[in-house]
């Protein structure tokens, strides 16, 4: 199975199984209202934006989470007592998935990338958890972050911003050959700030987002093939803006 997958069969059938439904619907048949209400549909966003990304996507855990919370507390009527207890219950599992993701993700080439798996190597093997001038951790969760990285043979990492939002200066840094950036962006931003030669190229899955690179009107610098920052990933009710200064 492909490490970024592709979300043609999940979204298939999810289109399927909604089909389905409303067939059922219109012929009669019971079907609750809650199927088709609004925290449905995110569960079903967040269901395809995971399944594409192995489900290392934080944004579509929060949007299951959000979608859950939603259901059981406004449509499926739980006894008023449990009612106080799903949203702590909903952080509780947040923070847990965070802790082993960050556990089980390793870095990987740009190889194995552009092939759709991943690709771990002595060379390259990498857990972000563990400190490395050369990788970035970032966590802005319902906070502010802001980060200076400085490596001179910089490689990537993992930057997670839900609720809050997170800065990347990249300006003093620079790359020998390329690097990853893998980011989760759900209901925040991210601001990257990098060398107008850089060649940054977008892998990321994206849902009521934007990504703006900024810097072709601020300055007119040629790219270097040699210099080349890849972003993995998703955004999901948020931004990207790429700039230099």
């Amino acid at each position: 199975m492909n490490g970024k997958r592709n979300g043609n069969f999940v979204l298939g059938v999810i289109i399927l199984v909604v089909g389905a439904l409303l067939l059922l619907k219109q012929m009669g048949l019971f079907i609750p209202y809650w199927v088709f209400s609004w925290p449905m549909i995110l569960i079903a966003i967040g269901i395809y934006t995971g399944y594409k990304n192995r489900f290392q996507s934080t944004g579509s855990v929060v949007l299951i989470l959000i979608g859950g919370f939603f259901l059981l507390k406004d449509f499926l009527f739980l006894p008023f007592h449990m009612g106080p207890m799903l949203f702590p219950i909903a952080l509780i599992l947040l923070g847990l998935y965070i802790i082993f993701k960050k556990n089980r993700n390793k870095s990987f080439n740009i190889e194995g990338w552009e092939k759709g798996f991943d690709k771990s190597t002595a060379e390259t093997e990498n857990v972000f958890g563990q400190y490395s001038p050369d990788f970035i951790n970032v966590d802005a969760f319902l906070t502010g972050i802001k980060r200076k990285v400085m490596s001179k043979n910089f490689k990537g990492g993992d930057v997670t911003s839900v609720f809050g939002g997170a800065d990347i200066d990249l300006m003093h840094a620079d790359i020998q050959d390329q690097a990853v950036l893998k980011v989760s962006v759900a209901f925040g931003g991210l601001k990257l700030i990098v060398p107008p030669h850089w060649d940054v190229q977008l892998g990321v899955t994206n849902l009521a987002a934007g990504i703006d690179d900024k810097r072709y009107s601020q300055q007119g610098a040629a790219q270097n093939a040699d210099k080349k920052l890849i972003l993995t990933g998703s955004v999901i009710f948020g931004g990207i803006e790429i700039t230099s200064y």
